[in-house]
């Protein structure tokens, strides 16, 4: 049994084996095509004989903590193939995968995973994170006398739009610990991978991205959403200092589409992609919306006067791990176990967030 970095010549092989787990080759080949940061040393396997039988791909990201552009490796795409489960291939995959990230100077590694305890062993913690459920939304009240007349929503246009985006990302999620940063080049991919989760094998992922305007003018927020498990996700907003009744008219925007009600804002450009917002209408989940507000109180408190108070759901298979305490403690200026002691004070803080539109 080998068990190293795969090949340039393998990424196919490695595709092929990756297409078992959700019969949808095309959702794991945007990120190994499309990502700026792919490497085929970060990409590790398994090889026994003549095939490919379990693989681990490390994702090369950078987050903000403490006001520090912090290197991140992402742990995903693992997969093994079933007659080869509970016999130590993933496990020394994972091993692999530990010294690879040490070698490459990542100081911090982020995972999501419903196998805790397998992950416990190499030295990753689960971390408890909230996700918002946004009930009410559709009957959310404006805070100005003048009601939602001064908005717009629009349809995200990539070369009219991302530098504003950009710019309203840099400066909302940029507040935010564990937020991943992001440059022109990861933008321009994580746009192409964002909506990661397939709706249906062989269909990919897409996102809507609706941005609200004030009438005709500048983008005062926006959000990112997809479908997912069935319910309306907002993987990704923002909007500008002061203007938080911006974000409240897209929330309620999106709550309106996802339950199939009137529109009660003004519209321009395609929304063609808003029908990613409606499944199945049913009495629980029409208009429900998921995202997180948690990090953001001053928001949550406006949402609920205006008539739409949030519900927090808690979810741990969020786990971390640090992998260079040194490194931090040169950041933090502490001594290495104190630096990982804040690193995990940092992870599972309400104030911090990794964005779903981030996840790999």
């Amino acid at each position: 049994m080998e068990v190293r970095a795969a090949r340039r010549n393998e990424r196919d092989e490695v595709l092929d084996l990756l297409a078992l787990w959700y019969n949808d080759r095309e959702f794991f080949a945007r990120y190994n095509q499309l990502d700026p940061t792919f490497r085929d040393e970060l990409c590790l396997v398994a090889r026994d004989g003549g095939r490919l039988v379990s693989t681990v791909q490390i994702f090369d990201r950078v987050i903000n903590l403490d006001g520090h552009a912090v290197s991140m490796g992402g742990i995903g795409s693992v997969f093994t193939l079933e007659e080869y489960r509970h016999k130590g291939v993933a496990s020394a995959l994972m091993r692999l995968a530990v010294d690879t990230m040490v070698r490459e100077s990542f100081e911090v590694s982020l995972l999501f995973a419903e196998r805790l305890t397998f992950y416990n062993q190499f030295g990753w913690r689960e971390v408890d994170r909230r996700f918002s459920i946004l009930a009410g939304g559709a009957g959310l009240r404006p805070a100005n006398s003048d009601g939602w007349d001064r908005f717009e929503i629009d349809a995200f246009d990539e070369t009219r739009d991302l530098a504003e985006i950009a710019e309203i990302h840099r400066a909302y999620s940029g507040r935010f610990n564990v937020t991943a940063v992001r440059d022109e080049s990861s933008w321009r991919a994580n746009l192409r991978f964002a909506g990661n989760q397939p709706m249906r094998p062989g269909e990919g992922s897409e996102e809507y991205f609706p941005i609200c305007r004030e009438r005709g003018g500048r983008i005062a927020a926006y959000a990112r959403v997809t479908r997912f498990h069935g319910v309306s996700m907002v993987m990704e907003f923002g909007y500008r200092p002061g203007d938080d009744d911006a974000m409240l008219a897209t929330f309620k925007y999106l709550a309106e589409e996802s339950a199939g009600a009137a529109i009660s804002i003004r519209r321009a450009g395609d929304h063609r992609r808003a029908a990613l917002l409606r499944g199945t209408p049913d009495s629980s989940s029409a208009s429900m919306l998921v995202t997180h507000t948690a990090h953001d109180p001053e928001l949550e408190q406006k949402m609920a006067i205006s008539g739409c108070p949030i519900a927090h759901h808690t979810d741990n298979n969020y786990m971390w791990r640090v992998l260079a305490p040194e490194k931090l403690a040169h950041r933090f200026a502490m001594t290495p176990e104190g630096a990982s002691t804040q690193a995990f004070n940092i992870f599972s803080d309400s104030n911090s967030l990794f964005w779903t539109s981030d996840r790999f």
